[in-house]
């Protein structure tokens, strides 16, 4: 951790996505801080925070859980001089179309100016899927339940319920940024 000493932690909040929680705590572990849902944020920490990161999943029928958070908060955030970066988890990249149009329902043109925006592969659950895919990943958590000798994978998706696409490697763009490396 010797080489964040110079940077600043950042206010790590999440939402209630899986994908977008093992992220967050991910990102929280980077910079020996924690992660916090963003219903539970302390006010006091955004007032002395230099980066705020809300950590949120695309929901499957449209928009992001904890987009309002930052909404509520601009002035206290952005228009105070925080840096300020959402982060989209979703089950698979957004095309640039369809990226646009859920920031540009999300957020106004100005706060999109003033936002840094990521996307990150995040965790498949039964409930985002069709029939048949659903059927699949039900039949593949019922194998994993019978299997004695289960690997970490395997694991992480009996306790998510689902497919982890998530990958630690992955934050490294962001990591970047808060740094103020890129």
């Amino acid at each position: 951790m010797a080489e964040n000493s110079r940077v600043q932690a950042p206010v790590v909040l999440h939402d209630d996505d899986p994908g977008a929680t093992r992220y967050a705590t991910w990102l929280a572990e980077e910079f020996d801080t924690r992660a916090t849902h963003h219903d539970a944020a302390d006010p006091a920490e955004l007032v002395v925070a230099g980066t705020v990161v809300l950590v949120t999943g695309m929901r499957s029928g449209g928009g992001l859980g904890g987009s309002a958070f930052i909404r509520d908060n601009w002035e206290a955030l952005v228009e105070a001089g925080r840096r300020v970066a959402v982060v989209m988890v979703g089950a698979t990249p957004v095309t640039d179309d369809a990226r646009i149009e859920l920031m540009s329902s999300e957020f106004s043109s100005d706060q999109l100016r003033d936002l840094k925006l990521f996307q990150l592969r995040g965790v498949v659950t039964p409930d985002q899927l069709g029939f048949r895919q659903r059927l699949g990943i039900k039949t593949a958590l019922a194998a994993l339940r019978r299997k004695t000798d289960r690997t970490p994978e395997e694991e992480a998706m009996l306790e998510l319920g689902g497919l982890d696409l998530t990958d630690r490697v992955s934050l490294g763009p962001l990591l970047r940024w808060i740094r103020r490396e890129a």
